[in-house]
C-alpha cells in the first residue's frame, strides 16, 4: 500500500484517538501506530467504561498490551 491510499489517511489523522474494538478484550483501544507496508495497525486496550460487572471492566487489567489488525478493519473501527 501506498501511504497516499486514503484509508492510509484517514487513519494518521486519528492515531492516538480511541474507538470501540470487538478484538480487544476490553471493547475499546487506542491507535498507536499505522504499519502501511503490512497493512496493519498497532491498538492498544486501555480500560472499559462500562460498569464493572461487564465482562468487557473484567479485563481491565490487560489495559496496556498492545495486538496488530489489518488496516481496513481498524478504518472500519473507526470511519464506519
Amino acid at each position: 500500500m501506498r501511504y497516499s491510499d486514503s484509508k492510509i489517511v484517514d487513519l494518521v489523522k486519528v492515531v492516538g484517538e480511541i474507538t470501540t474494538e470487538n478484538f480487544s478484550p476490553t471493547n475499546r483501544a487506542k491507535l498507536v501506530h499505522i504499519n502501511e507496508y503490512a497493512g496493519t495497525c498497532t491498538m492498544e486496550v486501555v480500560e472499559s467504561p462500562y460498569p464493572s460487572h461487564t465482562y468487557a471492566a473484567s479485563n481491565n487489567h490487560m489495559a496496556g498490551k498492545r495486538y496488530e489488525r489489518p488496516l481496513e478493519y481498524i478504518w472500519n473501527a473507526f470511519f464506519f
